[in-house]
């Protein structure tokens, strides 16, 4: 048996104690002793507000107090679309395949219109990851853009969404979608990592410009997706868009210097024992060599 859920009171109180502060230590003009009383004893269900204010006076973030409140630990949910943003970058074929596996657990035991949703992402990816096949990826997320394009204004998710889906366009217009994109994600810069989401879009922007052999518009988001990674001091993804431009300069015809940098990467991934990055970036490096006719 589990740890009994906590009331959003008891936690609280709970919190409260643990700091060593009274009640007579919190109150303030809208947060009474009286009020504090009854939340902590279950006697009166507090709106949003007066729980935020109540975190204010302890000093902690109402996420803070939620994941105490269930003794450190999240939903089923929670924790397959935490291991969706995490996803090192969207066209890796074995962490895809575990991931879509899980959301099929969930999936049969109860129906979300969200976990619905990653999972035909990750699908997309998949397919893309096998075969090349942007018109085949497109399919199976097309309806989430239906829905979005609706909207008059995106949320944290439908920003999620959209970073990871943006070959449902056409070639001619992803670019001013993404900086639309861009500047949707600006909204949440001090609610969430918005560097981890702009980090994911140019890189994905970059991959589908490539295979839409628009490589020369591509190196932009490479580099700036080199700069996140280095804001962000995630070593794994600056190494992948290092990559990512060893393929532009091959490209272009650097050879000397695109083999330099691949090399590099190589390096870093034995290094790190990360044999799914390795396989990835020296199977691509093959296929795009032979795709310019190099080898």
């Amino acid at each position: 048996m589990g740890k009994k859920i906590k009331t959003i009171g008891e936690a609280l109180r709970d919190i409260r104690k643990i700091k060593g502060m009274t009640q007579n230590d919190i109150v303030t003009k809208k947060l009474t002793r009286s009020s504090i009383a009854k939340i902590e004893t279950n006697k009166v269900n507090p709106s949003y507000a007066t729980i935020t204010t109540f975190a204010n006076q302890l000093g902690v973030s109402l996420d803070e107090v939620l994941y105490f409140q269930n003794n450190y630990s999240v939903s089923e949910k929670e924790r397959l679309i935490y291991e969706f943003r995490n996803l090192r970058i969207s066209s890796y074929e074995n962490p895809i395949t575990n991931l879509i596996k899980k959301m099929d657990v969930y999936l049969n035991e109860q129906y979300d219109i969200q976990i619905a949703e990653l999972k035909a992402v990750l699908e997309a990816s998949w397919i893309f990851t096998r075969t090349d096949d942007i018109n085949q990826s497109r399919k199976k997320v097309i309806f989430i853009w239906e829905r979005l394009e609706k909207q008059d204004e995106w949320f944290y998710f439908d920003i999620l969404l959209l970073s990871n889906i943006i070959y449902v366009f056409e070639s001619d217009i992803l670019i001013d979608i993404s900086k639309k994109i861009m500047k949707e994600i600006e909204k949440f810069t001090y609610t969430v990592s918005s560097r981890q989401l702009k980090m994911s879009l140019v890189l994905n922007l970059g991959l589908f410009l490539k295979f839409a052999n628009k490589m020369d518009l591509a190196i932009e988001f490479i580099e700036m997706g080199i700069d996140l990674a280095k804001q962000n001091e995630d070593l794994v993804i600056e190494y992948l868009a290092y990559y990512r431009k060893a393929e532009y300069l091959l490209y272009k015809g650097y050879y000397e210097e695109a083999n330099k940098i691949y090399n590099k990467s190589v390096e870093f991934y034995k290094f790190i024992e990360n044999e799914i990055m390795l396989n990835d970036i020296t199977k691509d490096w093959l296929n795009y060599r032979m795709k310019l006719e190099l080898d």
